[in-house]
């Protein structure tokens, strides 16, 4: 809980370290990936926010159920935050699921559960606020899911 070292990163940087992990993963399931708009300065731990993108970004590659699988990438510099998209165009969450897939334990009730946990989602949540970060999830069943990281810029945060 206390293991926190905030420090001045490059988002693009986090990103593309977070990406290359899954490289071969990606180009095996001929996943198509959208970067843009990502050199932005933040805040934050480097290996909670690499876990926290991993987590994710694995499950967007997971859920992703159409032939052209597509994970776009991007983040919006505002005045009092940055803001770091991450959208696919898998099977999407169910509006009755939405409020609860942060919740420890939850595997949505309409999709493979193979290999869920319900673990990956409540965990970078809790992190996102230990670091005091905001998630934000949001989807359309059968279409998409979109996960936002809000990073604060004049806040300062208290561990």
């Amino acid at each position: 809980e206390k293991d926190y070292f905030v420090t001045e990163l490059n988002l693009e940087e986090v990103v593309h370290s977070v990406v290359m992990k899954y490289r071969h993963y990606i180009l095996n399931k001929k996943i198509r990936l959208d970067l843009h708009n990502l050199d932005n300065k933040i805040y934050a731990d480097e290996k909670w926010i690499v876990f926290i993108l991993s987590q994710i970004i694995q499950n967007s590659m997971k859920y992703l159920d159409k032939l052209d699988k597509l994970i776009e990438i991007s983040s919006q510099n505002n005045k009092n935050n940055v803001i770091l998209t991450i959208r696919d165009n898998g099977c999407g969450i169910s509006k009755s699921d939405l409020t609860r897939v942060c919740e420890k334990g939850f595997t949505c009730s309409d999709r493979k559960k193979e290999y869920a946990t319900g673990m990956g989602l409540y965990l970078s949540k809790k992190l996102c606020e230990k670091l005091g970060l905001s998630l934000k999830i949001n989807s359309i069943q059968d279409k998409y899911t979109e996960v936002k990281i809000i990073f604060p810029k004049n806040s300062i945060i208290k561990f």
